[in-house]
């Protein structure tokens, strides 16, 4: 019995000693600020490596069991410390601070902030080697560029239809053909109205839209289409009169406004939308 009893102790141990690897959960997790990257890292099937997300982070839903550290723009710095993540996930811009912060404070912090399909398809590689998931990123990445290069295809020698994309009202801002958004459009055969702008998101006078045309329009500005009809010399413009106007319930804007995986089927779906259109012309 006793030799039963300490064979069980040394498996029992090996088993133990092999468990401990680079995996970044066993050492405190996973803190992901960015819901981009967190959806990544849940494509790549290292959703259990994630200790704590902000409340952006609503995709997929298993996330929402997770404990949340603050929102993109508030973080909740003690939380994330009181975790001793092994990482942590940041965005750009407004997260720039934090992502400074706590690498100060010894924490090992990256930000990820893909601006283009290349830079997702980067990203997703990136994040790959850092989780241990090199071999997911590898296929999730080949099975992208396949599926963006069928809906490249797809829209050759088609007419493109001009697209505006609403972000606020006010102030009124849209997308430039820089842009990620900007970047789907066109690659899913639209032709975004701003070819360029101050910034990928900025301001725009309504004038422009007015004197551009656009034949659809996405508008996530949360305005209303009586309010839309009701704008000063808006109600000639082609999406308008031909009701080409879509909104957030038609097509959920984090298919085109979040760099993911998901971005490929945002693309579909502007596909679709391009396809009843040119079958009208």
């Amino acid at each position: 019995m006793k030799k039963f009893v300490h064979a069980m102790l040394i498996l029992s141990a090996i088993f133990c000693f092999s468990c401990q690897g680079t995996s970044p959960r066993k050492e405190g997790g996973i803190v992901v600020l960015s819901p981009e990257v967190a959806e990544i890292v849940c494509a790549l099937g290292a959703e259990n490596q994630i200790a704590a997300v902000t409340e952006e982070c609503n995709y997929p839903p298993g996330l929402a069991a997770k404990q949340k550290v603050g929102n993109f723009s508030a973080i909740n710095r003690e939380a994330i410390i009181a975790l001793k993540p092994a990482l942590v996930f940041c965005s750009s811009l407004e997260q720039e601070m934090i992502a400074a912060e706590l690498g100060k404070l010894g924490l090992k912090v990256e930000v990820v902030y893909p601006g283009s399909l290349e830079g997702l398809f980067s990203a997703i590689g990136r994040i790959g080697s850092l989780i241990d998931r090199q071999t997911e990123a590898s296929k999730l990445i080949g099975t992208m560029k396949k599926d963006i290069e069928l809906i490249r295809q797809s829209s050759k020698g088609k007419p493109r239809p001009k697209v505006y994309l609403e972000i606020y009202r006010n102030p009124l801002m849209s997308v430039a053909d820089s842009s990620f958004v900007g970047v789907l459009i066109e690659t899913a055969g639209g032709d975004n109205i701003f070819s360029s702008l101050e910034r990928d998101y900025a301001r725009v006078n309504s004038e422009a839209v007015i004197k551009a045309r656009p034949d659809v329009m996405i508008c996530y500005s949360q305005d209303s289409l009586e309010g839309i009809l009701a704008r000063k010399g808006w109600q000639n413009i082609p999406a308008l009169t031909n009701r080409d106007i879509l909104f957030e319930k038609d097509l959920n804007p984090d298919l085109l406004q979040r760099a993911t995986p998901r971005s490929v089927l945002g693309m579909k779906q502007l596909r679709l939308i391009f396809d009843r259109w040119q079958a009208r012309q």
